[in-house]
């Protein structure tokens, strides 16, 4: 076999492999962000609706953050605006949620909610206080 054809099969299969993870209007299957003292870098993202998204979470700060996407239609203003219990922070605000320890990098995967502007934060104590939250924007499928 001459090496065209091999080359030719080469670049057919990585942009069949790269067509899997971005979408024609920006939207990425994969996503990064790097946790630091009290800010998301970046702080937005965009996301195709009810595909399996990859999450790469990297915290460089000295203490656990999270980054939690808040239900449709839910955002916050100040910690304040959080409900006290576990319970109902859990069944009324989060629609998905991980955890970084200090130093440490993870990769997580979640299903993306319905098309819409999410507001993403640490909800840790005091850290959206501080600075940390994001916009998650998830596109609607093409039709």
């Amino acid at each position: 076999m001459k090496a065209y054809p091999r080359i030719a099969l080469l670049v057919i299969a990585v942009v069949l492999v790269g067509a899997g993870c971005s979408s024609d209007d920006g939207a990425s299957t994969d996503i990064e962000v790097t946790l630091d003292s009290f800010e998301m870098s970046p702080d937005s993202w965009e996301i195709p609706a009810g595909e399996e998204i990859t999450i790469t979470m990297t915290n460089d700060a000295e203490i656990a953050h999270e980054w939690v996407i808040l239900q449709p239609g839910v955002t916050i203003s100040s910690e304040d605006d959080l409900p006290e219990t576990e319970e109902e922070l859990v069944a009324n605000f989060i629609y998905w949620e991980e955890e970084v320890e200090a130093g440490d990098s993870a990769t997580f995967t979640f299903t993306a909610p319905p098309a819409g502007e999410y507001q993403v934060v640490c909800a840790i104590p005091d850290h959206f206080n501080a600075g940390m939250e994001g916009t998650l924007t998830v596109s609607a499928p093409e039709a």
